[in-house]
């Protein structure tokens, strides 16, 4: 079989591309053995597969492993007539198909019969998306629907951010898989424990909205690993900074009675401790779920060391759920309650009414020792109300701390954030690493600093009215 001057050029090509494809394998190929096969085919007719397939074998191919990679590219790359057809005229049909699901995409995320502004990446990510998790979605245009019937406000643009962050978490969760699949890891014990330490790492890095649902046994084993290793840190700092008060005598007598009366051992009394009290208030609304639930679990987890833990959560208003957590309710099926059930779920984020009714509805839990976290991403409806809120609360505790999980490259773009950074400490928290960092280092400095004021006077520090 001849063929012209264009034609030879464009099977030259054609062959040094599988060759490229062949060395992306892993098969050593130089230009000697590809010359070789393209002189093996001048003596063969080129339209019989199996003499085609049969020169290049010889020519290219040195061992067994190299056979391997040379049988399966080969029928990658050189596809048969009647299979390109059948190929195709499934990408046709695939098209189609595709067509089709936009279409019923379409309809299914419509908002008062109007679809949602959705670009056709994120409708074929949707059709993508596992059953459950597309009635999720649907089951959530329509509850919008009804509530903005009820509430008389519009709700379209929460619910088009809504959807399309869910979709884009979605997105980066396949993403992630996949860079996971590539990667293949050492044999043994140590390849074990590489690939947990690498794990573990992603875990600490990853932005928790959008950890995937696979990764969330994990991650929240590690949250709970990492608060309990903060309790027993924060014991032992406690133990450490422990100073001794005024000679206790009676204590020293008894101590040394073995000595015959002589003084060899003193005895001191113990300060009183000034405990430590903490507040948490944790923004339950559609976008700040994940994170208030992660960190809700990491100050749980300090029970041991802090005696008065007081959690809330908040949307619309104030959930207390510090007695539901005291009746040995688990921390997930409370939260899963108040998402469900309780008031404060269903509308917009009102930081402003949420901290107006702490302080005037539960004034007793702030004190000097108290030091509140707030766990919120800042925006809300009447932000002007909730400065004045804020304001009170600061300066009634000890310190206010305030976790943002906006990545702090995002802050100067949202007035809220810079209005209430001016009032309080702000700290990024959008990952476990964050969070373990703002977490520990400001109870660390809180637990030093009240050891430093044990055996004052108390009515030194009498309720800030």
């Amino acid at each position: 079989m001849s063929l012209t001057d264009s034609q030879e050029s464009y099977f030259e090509e054609n062959m040094a591309a599988f060759a490229a494809l062949l060395r992306a394998e892993g098969l050593i190929l130089g230009t000697a053995e590809l010359l070789d096969a393209l002189q093996a085919l001048r003596y063969i007719d080129m339209a019989d597969r199996t003499a085609f397939k049969t020169a290049l074998r010889a020519t290219l191919v040195k061992n067994e492993r190299d056979l391997e990679i040379f049988e399966r590219s080969f029928e990658r790359y050189f596809i048969p007539l009647t299979a390109q057809a059948e190929h195709l005229r499934e990408a046709a049909l695939q098209v189609e198909e595709q067509k089709i699901k936009l279409e019923d995409a379409a309809g299914e995320l419509a908002f008062k019969g109007e679809p949602l502004p959705l670009s056709t990446e994120e409708m074929l990510l949707y059709t993508s998306l596992p059953e459950e998790q597309r009635q999720n979605l649907q089951r959530f245009v329509q509850e919008t629907a009804a509530a903005e019937k009820e509430m008389m406000r519009p709700l379209r643009p929460l619910l088009e951010t809504v959807v399309k962050g869910h979709l884009r978490y979605w997105h980066s969760r396949k993403e992630q898989l996949a860079a996971g699949d590539g990667g293949g890891g050492a044999g043994g014990a140590g390849g074990i424990s590489r690939t947990s330490a690498n794990r573990e790492s992603r875990l600490r890095e990853s932005d928790i909205q959008e950890l995937q649902q696979a990764d969330l046994p994990a991650a929240r084993a590690l949250i709970d690993r990492l608060s309990r290793q903060l309790a027993r840190r924060l014991v032992y700092q406690r133990q450490r900074n422990a100073s001794r008060g005024a000679l206790d005598f009676r204590r020293t007598v008894r101590a040394n009675m073995r000595f015959g009366g002589r003084l060899f051992l003193l005895r001191h009394r113990r300060k009183r401790r000034s405990p430590l009290q903490l507040l948490l208030v944790g923004d339950l609304s559609a976008s700040m779920k994940r994170y208030s639930s992660f960190v809700l679990q990491f100050i749980y987890g300090l029970q041991t060391v802090i005696a008065n833990l007081e959690l809330f959560s908040f949307a619309d208003t104030l959930e207390y759920l510090t007695p539901a957590l005291k009746e040995q309710a688990g921390l997930e099926q409370i939260l899963e309650r108040v998402v469900l059930q309780g008031e404060s779920w269903g509308g917009g984020t009102n930081i402003g009414a949420s901290l107006t009714e702490l302080f005037e509805n539960y004034r007793e839990l702030l004190t000097y020792r108290t030091i509140v976290i707030v766990v919120s991403d800042t925006r809300t409806v009447q932000l002007d109300r909730a400065l004045p809120a804020l304001q009170k609360i600061t300066e009634r505790v000890r310190q206010v701390i305030w976790l943002n999980p906006l990545p702090p490259e995002e802050w100067f773009r949202y007035r809220s954030v810079q209005l209430f950074s001016e009032l309080v400490e702000m700290w990024p928290c959008n990952t476990i690493a964050q969070l373990e960092q703002a977490v520990t280092g400001r109870l660390f400095a809180a637990t030093t600093y009240l050891d430093q004021e044990a055996g004052k006077d108390d009515q030194t520090y009498r309720y800030r009215r």
